[in-house]
């Protein structure tokens, strides 16, 4: 079976980010090239370990317009801070290595990356069922795309990952995420939520009741204070509900055959020059 291995970008970059422990800097010029390193390692190692048929790099792209889900919830995302001043840098410098590898990289202004995953995904199913899909990513939000000829896959741990992983109770399916999302709210992306719904309980609820409305439908049947916050927090859940939802119809191309994932079409002298600049030794001999 042929397979696209989708890279969830920026969650690459920051797990590369947060897990090297040494200040790995160009011998050139000096910057750092830490992250830098860990990305293009997981990528090689992609490549090597596995030799997915396409593969392809999907990123959030800073716009002027703010993403639509800030227009629907001011605070969306709110909480985060901005990232280190070492990062921005680093990025740019990923995106050239992925350039030089001859990896698309794909995105949209005003929607995050995995909306453009996910139209990816409902396309591709659609024009190429023959297809594995596999998204590169350990992101909760991206396991409602699980399912028949679509992965998610933890490129760290070389392990699929599914929704039943994610919310640590088993029988989660990918149709029940974005309702569990919504109940328990995400404090990463300042989604509310309801107070006192965690990820077991929103779970265990949809895997009873199948649905937020069933879950309303039955609040006599619930605890008296789970029965109190899921009442008064009612328009919260239905915002949150549209703020955890996947776009999945987004006009977003992807050519499979720019997307070869064929070592020996590359720029072998600008893979090397690139290489040698960011002292990567040890990834040019691999």
């Amino acid at each position: 079976m042929p397979s696209l291995y989708l890279i969830d970008g920026h969650a690459q970059f920051f797990r590369a980010y947060y897990a090297m422990r040494t200040a790995l800097t160009s011998p050139v010029t000096g910057e750092p090239t830490f992250m830098v390193s860990g990305f293009t390692g997981t990528m090689l190692k992609l490549l090597r370990d596995h030799r997915p048929d396409y593969l392809a790099v999907v990123i959030d792209v800073a716009g002027d317009q703010e993403s639509f889900r800030s227009e629907i919830y001011e605070d969306y995302k709110a909480n985060r801070e901005e990232a280190p001043d070492d990062f921005g840098g680093q990025v740019d410098r990923c995106l050239e290595v992925l350039d030089a590898l001859a990896i698309p990289v794909l995105g949209e202004e005003r929607v995050e990356a995995d909306d453009v995953i996910a139209s990816l995904v409902t396309q591709l199913r659609s024009d190429r069922p023959e297809l594995l899909i596999r998204i590169v990513s350990r992101d909760k939000d991206l396991t409602q795309l699980v399912g028949e000829g679509v992965d998610l896959f933890d490129a760290q741990k070389d392990a699929i990952v599914e929704p039943s992983d994610v919310f640590k109770v088993e029988g989660v399916e990918a149709s029940m995420v974005g309702d569990i999302l919504a109940l328990m709210g995400d404090t990463s992306d300042n989604i509310p939520g309801v107070p006192g719904i965690g990820p077991k309980t929103a779970a265990q609820l949809i895997i009873e009741y199948g649905t937020i409305d069933a879950v309303y439908e039955h609040l006599e049947d619930l605890t008296p204070k789970r029965r109190e916050n899921l009442a008064a927090n009612r328009d919260q859940v239905d915002m949150s509900r549209q703020l955890v939802e996947l776009v999945r119809d987004l006009d977003v191309e992807l050519d499979l055959e720019e997307a070869i994932a064929d070592p020996s079409s590359w720029d072998v002298t600008a893979v090397t020059k690139l290489f040698r600049e960011l002292g990567f030794n040890r990834h040019l001999d691999r």
